[in-house]
């Protein structure tokens, strides 16, 4: 016979979600940090190498901005090649991820947990 366990199982306080978004229209809105939560993974556009005009745009609730070249993948005639540097962006509520470069891919894949 089985004894009942009266102890409750540690739960971890914050809900968690992963995010994998892009968006291929200029100056499109990717993925916005909502109220309560950050997010912490990483962003890219496709042709980062190509040239400066191709980036993401990274925009906080203050309204600051800075552009952001780098990036996990980027395409090429001869297929999909690494990225220039990939760092890992901790972004918090409000911060919204942007595409600037035309109509070629920005990413965000990372994961958004409570703040």
């Amino acid at each position: 016979m089985l004894t009942p366990i009266d102890e409750t199982a540690a739960t971890s306080s914050a809900s968690q979600k992963q995010i994998c978004a892009g968006a291929n229209s200029s100056g499109a809105v990717v993925y916005t940090v909502p109220s309560g939560k950050k997010f912490v993974g990483y962003c890219s556009h496709e042709r980062t190498y190509s040239s400066s005009g191709y980036h993401a745009r990274i925009v906080n609730s203050e309204g600051g901005e800075v552009a952001h070249t780098g990036g996990f993948s980027s395409f090429s005639a001869s297929g999909f090649s690494q990225g220039s540097t990939t760092v890992e962006l901790t972004l918090l509520a409000g911060t919204s991820v942007k595409n600037e470069g035309g109509s070629n891919y920005t990413y965000v894949f990372g994961v958004e947990s409570d703040a």
